[in-house]
Parts: C-alpha cells; sequence; structure tokens
C-alpha cells in the first residue's frame, strides 16, 4: 500500500509544480485558464479516479493475501 501513498504524493507535488508554473506566466492561453480556475476539480477528479482504480485492484481492500 506505501505504492499508492507515493504515487498520490508525487501526482500532487507534480500538480502543484504545474500550477505555480502557469499562474507566473505573464501570457496564457484559455486552457490555461481553465486549468487555474477548475484545478480543484481536477484534481478531485484526478484523485477519485485514483482511488477507485487501486480500491478495485488493491489485494488489502480485497481481503486477498498477496
Amino acid at each position: 500500500m506505501i505504492y499508492i501513498l507515493i504515487i498520490a504524493t508525487l501526482l500532487i507535488v507534480n500538480f502543484t509544480n504545474s500550477i505555480s508554473k502557469i499562474e507566473n506566466k505573464e501570457i496564457k492561453n484559455k486552457f490555461e485558464y481553465f486549468i487555474i480556475d477548475n484545478y480543484k476539480i481536477i484534481f478531485g477528479l484526478a484523485f477519485l479516479l485514483f482511488t477507485i482504480f487501486f480500491w478495485r485492484n488493491s489485494c488489502f481492500f480485497l481481503n486477498y493475501d498477496c
């Protein structure tokens, strides 16, 4: 299960670094404005999909001895 926490941590760090780089740019396009305005929703959906995927494929939650 520790690998799930490591992957989630790396995703969070990468995503927040990307957001801060976009915010510091002087000229932004429409897609970057969309990301800045909706980053909480995007991150929430990514985390939800990540959780569902590993919930279904994890031996810990299936009570199966790996």
